[in-house]
């Protein structure tokens, strides 16, 4: 599930690990072809970027130690020392957006974290809580926002295409597949929509109560379906 906070395991996690040191443990690794000298550090649990990085610069270890002429060991010690690199980069770039998150929630916070529908239908709604202020020291102001959004059945059935003709479940399980891609989206739009909202400064006493989704011109949804203050002729 897409989420545009990061959680509080993570934020713990991210402030753990000071950059020189993870910079310093990486040439380490490399020297020694082996993780072992970055398992103190919390990697694992700062986000997905950097979960895949650090699996990435595993896996370069891993290919260095089996390589065995001095070519190959040079061509993987210089791939590892680039993996190590990126995943230096994914840890900085949390770091900073740790910062950016702390700086900007002393004004507006968006939730992201609303639970999970128990049957999907095509008629969607997803109700958004906020919450802002104009100073670091004012009272907390709360709101919400509901999107609406009817989703037009999809005439191309992936089953429809089989010898056999699928049964009910399986159409039923093909149509709540395709809702959840759908209502999945649906939701980053809407969440996506009210933190730039109020990340550029809007005033969060004038997002509507709800907000139909807009189309577009082939009834599907696009990136700007959910900014319900931009003007539509």
């Amino acid at each position: 599930m897409v989420r545009i906070n990061l959680s509080d395991s993570e934020k713990s996690a991210i402030r753990q690990i000071d950059t020189r040191t993870l910079d310093r443990l990486i040439d380490e690794a490399v020297m020694a072809e082996f993780l072992g000298p970055l398992y103190g550090l919390p990697l694992s649990s700062c986000g997905g970027d950097v979960s895949l990085k650090l699996n990435s610069f595993d896996r370069a270890l891993q290919d260095l130690r089996k390589a065995k002429s001095a070519k190959n060991r040079a061509d993987k010690s210089s791939w590892a020392r680039r993996a190590g690199d990126d995943l230096s980069f994914a840890v900085s770039g949390m770091k900073s957006r740790l910062e950016t998150e702390e700086r900007e929630g002393q004004f507006f916070h968006v939730d992201d974290d609303m639970l999970w529908p128990h049957r999907l239908s095509e008629s969607m709604q997803i109700r958004v809580p906020y919450r802002w202020r104009a100073a670091a020291d004012d009272s907390w102001n709360l709101g919400s926002i509901t999107f609406h959004h009817s989703v037009r059945p999809d005439p191309l059935s992936r089953l429809s295409t089989t010898a056999r003709k699928p049964s009910k479940a399986k159409l039923e399980q093909e149509r709540q597949d395709n809702l959840a891609r759908t209502y999945e989206y649906l939701r980053m739009l809407a969440v996506s929509s009210v933190r730039d909202y109020l990340k550029d400064g809007g005033d969060g006493a004038q997002i509507p109560d709800t907000f139909k989704i807009r189309e577009d011109s082939r009834g599907g949804l696009n990136n700007y379906s959910a900014d319900f203050w931009r003007v539509h002729p």
